[in-house]
C-alpha cells in the first residue's frame, strides 16, 4: 500500500507542472515561422480554381491600400472595382476573389514574453482575378493578432476570437466545446446567420501517412475538428454556405499539419471571411500513390518552418510534455498489475 502511494504521489509530481497553465512548446520563441499552402494543379486539376470572399472595409488600412495600389496599377478592367471600393463608404460589400495560383499563409513569432506573444499572418496570392475581367499577378495581405499566453486564446481590441490554427498544446488538448473562432464576430459586418466555430471532436488518426513538403508525419496524428455553422451575406453581395474547421497535428510537436477549411481566427483580421479551398495539388499526388496507406491533404498543407521535428524511428523520446503522460500511463499500469499481484 505504501509502495501505491509513492507511485502515485510520483504521478502527481510528475504531471502537476505540464497541466497548471497554457505553457507554450519549446519552439515557441521569437522568430520561429510556419507556412502552409494550398497549391494549383499542373495535370487533371490545371486552371481549377480556389475562391476566398473579403470585405474590403474590413481590411486593414495597410492592406487596403495596397490592394487600391495593385489595382490602380492593374489593367484597364480593373479600374471600375478600384472605384467600387473606394465608393463604398462604411459599408461591408461582400467579394470573391478567384485564386488560379498558389496561396501561402505563414504565421511569424514575434514580441515573446512570458505572457504573451504577436502572431505576424501573410497571406500570399498569386494569379487572381477579384472581379471579372479584372487579372492580378499577386496580392499580399498582412496583419497581426495578440496571443495571451495565460490562456492560450487570441484577442482583437480586446475580445476573445479564437485559438491559433497553426498549433495546439499536445499535452494539453482542447475540450469538446473550446471556442476555436468567435465567428459570430462577423454580424458587425453585415452577416446576418453565423454562429461560433467549437471543438466538436479530438482524435487520434491511425493507419495513413501523412505528406507534406516538410517531412512525411507518421500516425497517429491528432485530429481536432469543429461544428459547421451556417453562414449568410445578403446585404451587398450574396453568400449562403457553411464555416468550419477539421485539421491535423503532429503529436511531437503540436504544429499544425493541415489546416482545413481556412485558418479562420487569423485571416479574419485580413478581412477574409469564407474560402471555398480544394487543394488541387494534392488530389493529382494522390491519384499517384496508395491512398489506401498514405495521403496528401487537400486543405492547406504544411509547407516550411524552421521548426526541427524528432527524426522518425530514433526511439527518441517526444520532445513534449506529451512523454510524461506516455511514462504516468505506464507508471499506473504497471503499479496496478503490481498492486493486484500482491494482493
Amino acid at each position: 500500500m505504501k509502495a501505491r502511494a509513492l507511485s502515485l504521489l510520483f504521478i502527481f509530481l510528475l504531471l502537476s507542472p505540464q497541466v497548471s497553465a497554457f505553457t507554450p512548446p519549446s519552439w515557441f520563441k521569437n522568430g520561429t515561422y510556419v507556412t502552409y499552402a494550398v497549391l494549383p494543379g499542373e495535370e487533371k486539376y490545371e486552371g481549377y480554381p480556389n475562391m476566398l470572399f473579403y470585405t474590403p472595409h474590413k481590411l486593414p488600412d495597410e492592406n487596403l491600400n495596397a490592394f487600391i495600389g495593385v489595382l490602380k496599377n492593374g489593367p484597364q478592367s480593373c479600374q471600375k472595382l478600384k472605384a467600387r471600393i473606394e465608393n463604398s463608404g462604411s459599408d461591408y460589400p461582400l467579394y470573391g476573389l478567384s485564386v488560379f495560383g498558389s496561396i501561402f499563409v505563414t504565421f511569424n513569432l514575434t514580441n515573446v514574453t512570458n505572457s504573451s506573444a504577436i502572431v505576424l499572418i501573410t497571406l500570399r496570392m498569386n494569379n487572381l482575378t477579384p472581379d471579372l475581367r479584372c487579372a492580378l499577378d499577386s496580392l499580399t495581405l498582412k496583419g497581426e493578432l495578440f496571443l495571451n499566453l495565460t490562456d492560450g486564446y487570441y484577442y482583437l481590441n480586446g475580445t476573445k476570437i479564437g485559438r491559433p490554427s497553426f498549433f495546439i498544446l499536445p499535452y494539453n488538448l482542447p475540450e469538446r466545446g473550446d471556442l476555436l473562432y468567435k465567428a459570430s464576430i462577423l454580424r458587425r459586418h453585415g452577416f446576418t446567420l453565423v454562429g461560433d466555430l467549437e471543438v466538436s471532436n479530438v482524435t487520434f488518426t491511425q493507419g495513413k501517412l501523412v505528406h507534406t513538403f516538410v517531412k512525411t508525419f507518421h500516425p497517429p496524428l491528432i485530429g481536432v475538428k469543429s461544428n459547421r455553422q451556417p453562414i449568410l451575406y445578403q446585404k451587398k453581395g450574396y453568400l449562403s454556405s457553411s464555416i468550419g474547421m477539421d485539421s491535423l497535428y503532429d503529436i511531437d510537436t503540436g504544429v499544425a499539419v493541415s489546416i482545413g477549411d481556412l485558418p479562420y481566427p487569423e485571416l479574419y483580421t485580413l478581412g477574409v471571411v469564407k474560402g471555398h479551398i480544394f487543394n488541387h495539388y494534392s488530389a493529382e499526388m494522390n491519384d499517384k500513390i496508395d491512398f489506401s496507406r498514405e495521403y496528401w491533404p487537400y486543405e492547406f498543407v504544411l509547407y516550411e518552418t524552421n521548426i526541427q521535428f524528432p527524426e522518425e524511428g530514433t526511439g527518441r523520446a517526444p520532445d513534449t510534455g506529451l512523454r510524461y503522460y506516455l511514462l504516468a500511463g505506464l507508471i499506473v499500469l504497471t503499479a496496478s498489475l503490481i498492486w493486484r499481484w500482491r494482493k
